[in-house]
């Protein structure tokens, strides 16, 4: 071989990226021959053939054991070639990754007499397979915490494959593959399997383009899940189903919250329509009957019972009743017996859970089937009437806190509705009362009515206010009162005990009404009636020396007539409902109380809904606060290295946010936009303040530098998990379109179109400001700038929407 030969033969192997190396097959991997390109390296032919620097001293210090014993293994058992990937030190100490091919020569008697390997760098190989692992298992973390799950099913193998469902199926994910029937008759109730199926062969025959079903799944403990199974088709270019790839959601929470708000619902919607039954239904016992039904369909049992307390003989007398106690009407018992007894001695309501182990237990067979009843009485001018109950069998069901409070609606209802059936046969036997008893029944639905239109005024009307004030007016009208006040009960700052008016009827309907201060004393103004009220009885009467007519006070010595219904929440003494009148005449008896009681508790009900509704939206401002805070002073912590950076972000951010609005972004972009804005120079943290705020023109090396922060900005934010992509935002605010941008160098649409935004805002407010080492060059020449290289380095369109935002509003970046 001639000398041109060889020198061309160097230089190829200079040039190649593969290190070829041989020797014999000893443990200690001795190397007799290496070509010169382990210069690539950092050594020499000389320090590697002559052993200056050992072969397996290069080798990574926790890799060298194990690339010394897989050789010689190789070199003992017999196998023709050995693939390795491990770690080498540079001579630099710069780590890189290595693919070992090496092949060994063997005599006849298969000993191995000599090897030979070739090394290849393959160190952006496996950097590139760390950082989609990584990626992979961050994408694990966050479904994981999500409660969502993935999966994958094949049509052919008709099987699942799975990752993330051990928290939501509980089905770990060695338990997949599972057939689809498998899968389906492992999680699903039958119902829902039932359900699911059409739906999943609709999908697979292509009649649906994607897959989305509710279902309730089992879990392992016997409890149970409600998930959101979506799935999405994926076929090849001739239409043939190759997979279906889809999410397992776990909405337990947000389903469980739906299934009580429409139970509350529901509840509000039957109190309405048992309200309406009072005008629909003349007959006394029909409209117990409905009052029952109704009843039993907002427990949702079919078991339902009246029951009249008989004074004289000192018993209950079940006047009504359904499912299992439909034999038992018109049967007495003593009224120390069973639950009953237990609601007498109580005087309220009681709920036995389980009531098959419950002492007090019936000793009636046609009672066994029962495992939990609810029991509530209804009053009579304070004397308990009778009780109504529901019962459940074969389950244990859940009952809320407003179950209970909703059947007291019930149980007043049938106590007015007996008390209706009482005057309606003192009517017929006394024809001299027949007049004002007729005016009584008239009087009543009439009020009635005014309850059950103040109940649809604070079930439909937005405006808490306008409902209240419309509700107090109808029932004050149908009660013939000049004013209707709704009083809640609170404490000074003295610690006295006082109520404040939370609500009145918008005007009198006559003048010369007397008005009620905001604030009452219980103790200076209303101690005769505060035992009363808070017993729950209903004070009628006058109160003394309080309330001014229209312009001047009361006489001294001078009464309010008024009228108060006490409100009780959860047991609670709440406050009352208030009636001003014009003399002593009160025109209510007692079978209109509890339409007052249920029309009383209506209102303070709402109004403990509207502010548990504030209350909630008060709780997402500040939280919403509290992000911006929390934004707000990570730009802060920049502004302390950097005081421009602090205000350059602010800026970028209002120019960023008025751009994206001028594109038509929606308002949740806009505000990933506006976040983005804020804190995309936060990698600014780890450049030195020197260099930050150095006077003069930066240094090539210094600039590098200084271009790290794009890079730095995502590694501290992609740790926090926003709902929008802020830390790739940020990385990519100094990419162009063109490609001659940093860190990545993208182009054109690989480039977010939040990222493109602030790249122009970045350019413009950068521009327009005071800089370190020069002054503002003025808004005139960052438009320049952006236009001229409109469609090269910035995006057309947004260039275009900033020229008009920096037309209409040429202060939107301040004083710069």
């Amino acid at each position: 071989m001639s000398a041109k030969d060889v020198l061309s033969l160097d230089r190829i192997i200079a040039s190649s990226p593969v290190v070829i190396l041989w020797g014999e097959p000893e443990e200690h991997h001795p190397v007799d021959f290496v070509t010169g390109n382990i210069a690539r390296f950092g050594y020499t032919v000389s320090e590697i053939v002559l052993e200056e620097i050992p072969f397996l001293s290069l080798v990574f210090p926790e890799d060298r054991e194990r690339v010394k014993r897989k050789f010689y293994e190789a070199v003992l058992k017999n196998v023709p070639s050995l693939l390795l990937e491990y770690r080498i030190v540079t001579r630099d100490g710069e780590v890189r990754w290595i693919e070992d091919r090496t092949s060994f020569h063997r005599d006849g008697h298969g000993k191995a007499f000599a090897y030979q390997s070739s090394l290849m760098d393959v160190t952006d190989r496996k950097v590139a397979e760390f950082r989609a692992l990584e990626s992979e298992e961050r994408l694990s973390r966050v479904l994981a915490a999500s409660r969502v799950g993935v999966w994958e099913y094949f049509p052919e193998s008709d099987s699942f494959s799975s990752s993330g469902h051990g928290d939501i199926l509980w089905l770990e994910d060695e338990e997949f593959p599972l057939s689809r029937q498998d899968l389906f008759d492992r999680i699903f109730y039958p119902k829902e399997n039932e359900a699911a199926k059409p739906a999943w062969e609709r999908l697979l025959a292509g009649e649906d383009t994607f897959l989305d079903v509710e279902l309730r799944v089992v879990t392992k403990d016997g409890g149970s899940r409600w998930v959101v199974f979506k799935g999405f088709p994926v076929r090849d270019g001739e239409g043939r189903l190759l997979r279906v790839t889809g999410l397992t959601i776990d909405v337990t929470d947000l389903k469980e919250a739906e299934l009580r708000a429409e139970a509350q619902n529901r509840r509000l919607e039957l109190l309405h329509s048992m309200f309406l039954s009072f005008m629909e239904e003349l007959d006394s016992t029909a409209l117990l009957q409905r009052i029952l039904a109704k009843a039993g369909e907002l427990a949702g049992t079919e078991h339902v019972s009246l029951s009249v307390y008989q004074e004289k003989k000192n018993t209950f007398l079940r006047i009504f009743g359904t499912g299992l106690y439909a034999a038992m009407v018109n049967e007495t018992r003593p009224v120390f017996v069973g639950i009953s007894g237990e609601v007498y001695r109580e005087k309220k309501s009681i709920v036995i859970r389980d009531y098959r182990n419950h002492p007090g237990r019936t000793p009636d067979p046609r009672l066994s089937e029962i495992t939990t009843i609810i029991a509530v009485p209804f009053f009579q001018r304070n004397k308990i009437m009778g009780v109504l109950s529901v019962a459940y069998t074969d389950v244990l069901p859940e009952i809320d806190r407003e179950l209970p409070a909703s059947l007291d609606q019930f149980a007043a209802a049938a106590s007015i509705a007996l008390e209706n059936a009482r005057l309606y046969e003192e009517s017929r036997r006394e024809l001299e009362e027949r007049k004002r008893a007729e005016e009584r029944l008239r009087f009543h639905g009439k009020l009635v009515e005014a309850a059950a239109e103040g109940a649809s005024f604070l079930l439909s009307l937005e405006d808490g206010e306008q409902a209240m004030n419309f509700a107090l007016r109808s029932l004050g009208e149908a009660l013939g009162a000049r004013r209707a006040n709704l009083f809640r009960n609170c404490t000074g700052p003295d610690g006295t005990k006082n109520v404040r008016l939370l609500a009145r009827s918008s005007a009198s309907w006559e003048k010369g009404v007397p008005t009620l201060p905001e604030t009452l004393s219980w103790e200076e103004n209303l101690f005769s009636v505060y035992t009363l009220l808070a017993e729950g009885g209903i004070y009628t009467g006058p109160i003394p020396d309080i309330g001014s007519l229209p312009g001047k006070d009361l006489p001294e010595g001078g009464s309010l007539w008024f009228m108060a219904v006490p409100i009780f929440f959860r047991s609670e003494f709440w406050g009352f409902l208030g009636f001003s009148f014009e003399d002593s005449v009160i025109p209510v008896r007692a079978d209109e109380t509890d339409v007052l009681r249920g029309a009383a508790y209506n209102l303070a009900a709402s109004v403990i809904r509207w502010e548990s509704e504030q209350e909630v939206l008060r709780g997402y401002e500040k939280l919403r606060n509290t992000f911006n805070d929390v934004i707000r002073t990570m730009g802060q912590i920049v502004g302390k290295k950097d005081p421009y950076t602090i205000e350059h972000q602010e800026r970028v951010a209002v120019l960023a946010t008025e751009i994206g609005a001028g594109l038509g972004l929606d308002g949740e972009r806009l505000e990933g936009l506006r976040i983005a804005g804020l804190v995309h120079d936060v990698g600014k943290v780890e450049i030195p303040s020197e260099i930050l705020s150095k006077p003069g023109r930066l240094s090539p090396l210094e600039f590098e530098l200084i271009k790290t922060h794009a890079g730095s900005s995502y590694d501290i934010l992609r740790e926090i998990d926003f709902p929008w992509p802020v830390a790739e935002i940020a990385r990519q605010h100094h990419e162009k379109l063109d490609g001659s941008g940093y860190p990545r160098g993208l182009k054109g649409d690989e480039i977010l179109l939040e990222a493109r935004i602030l790249t122009v805002a970045d350019v413009v407010e950068a521009m327009a400001s005071h800089r370190p080492y020069r002054s503002s060059l003025g808004l005139a020449a960052a438009r320049e700038e952006i236009e001229k290289n409109s469609g090269i380095l910035y995006d057309p369109e947004v260039v275009r929407a900033c020229a008009a935002v920096l037309e209409s509003s040429p202060g939107i970046l301040g004083a710069s």
